[in-house]
């Protein structure tokens, strides 16, 4: 990875890189704000290690890559103070309904998922919490030729509220059918989005799969089983090892992730407290390098 400015110290081979000798809080030159661009969208995922930053300065952080999302596009926990902020608070008595046991790319169900995620690791249990990413590029090109012929100018269907289905989630559908029921009143002015199976990354030109078991539901114009088939297959192989950096958090790490050619994975095997504050970046609407399907 060339640099001038920035050091950086990569992970493993398909993704991931620590840069330790950096203060977020001091500001960035653009010099090393366009070294950082460019090794997230080379790298899929970076963390900064020891940073001592305001929510003020994390807010700063991430704007730099682009407009934040909206605040009320997220159904997490809000900072009281900062908005722009999802708190992600969890222990053994608030578990992380959501997201837990499922790989994900955040906020796929929507016309327009996100850039990317800058995430704060406020408070990490002694133990447990890792986060794993799969680099999407890597799984494409992992792919035998005649799988990358059959899946190319394929579109699917990505449901945001596929998480909170009875039979995935039927331990948030006892004895909360108030909290329940703004959430299928939602639901019923929602229409799921259509992305490319094979997004083409806008800055790279490389193409990546854009699938991911939480929210994508269905493949377009192919047989409900073989779309079945096909998303199990593509499920399983995105979680191959070799596609992947695991991360043991600590305290005070800042990440930010490229949403377009990444998915990953929260573990939840933790009993402490984890407090992770997250900041996200608006995105485009995914791009498959041929025409766009006739919804």
């Amino acid at each position: 990875m060339p640099h001038k400015s920035v050091n950086f110290i990569e992970m493993s081979p398909a993704c991931g890189a620590f840069i330790e000798d950096l203060d977020l809080s001091k500001g960035l030159t653009n010099q090393q704000f366009d070294e950082i661009y460019n090794a997230v969208v080379d790298r899929v995922v970076l963390v900064f290690r020891n940073q001592t930053i305001t929510p003020e300065q994390h807010i700063a952080f991430a704007r730099r890559f682009g407009k934040l999302q909206a605040a009320a596009a997220s159904g997490f926990e809000k900072n009281k103070d900062y908005p722009e902020i999802d708190n992600l608070d969890y222990d053994a008595e608030h578990p992380p309904h959501v997201t837990r046991d499922l790989w994900h790319t955040d906020f796929a169900g929507r016309e327009r998922p996100t850039w990317g995620t800058v995430i704060f690791a406020r408070e990490i249990p002694p133990k447990g919490g890792d986060t794993i990413w799969v680099n999407s590029v890597a799984a494409y090109e992992g792919l035998s030729d005649r799988m990358k012929v059959y899946i190319e100018g394929l579109w699917a269907y990505h449901d945001s509220y596929k998480p909170y289905g009875e039979h995935v989630r039927p331990e948030m559908w006892v004895d909360q059918g108030k909290s329940l029921g703004k959430l299928n009143s939602e639901r019923s002015n929602y229409r799921p989005a259509l992305h490319p199976v094979v997004r083409t990354h806008p800055d790279t030109g490389k193409k990546g799969l854009f699938v991911n078991e939480s929210m994508t539901s269905l493949i377009k114009d192919i047989d409900r089983r073989e779309s079945e088939y096909l998303l199990r297959y593509l499920f399983d192989h995105l979680r191959t090892p070799e596609f992947q950096y695991r991360h043991k958090w600590q305290t005070n790490d800042l990440a930010i992730w490229d949403n377009r050619t990444s998915l990953h994975y929260a573990l939840f095997d933790y009993t402490d407290h984890r407090l992770m504050h997250r900041v996200v970046i608006e995105g485009e609407i995914p791009h498959a390098g041929t025409a766009s399907p006739v919804i």
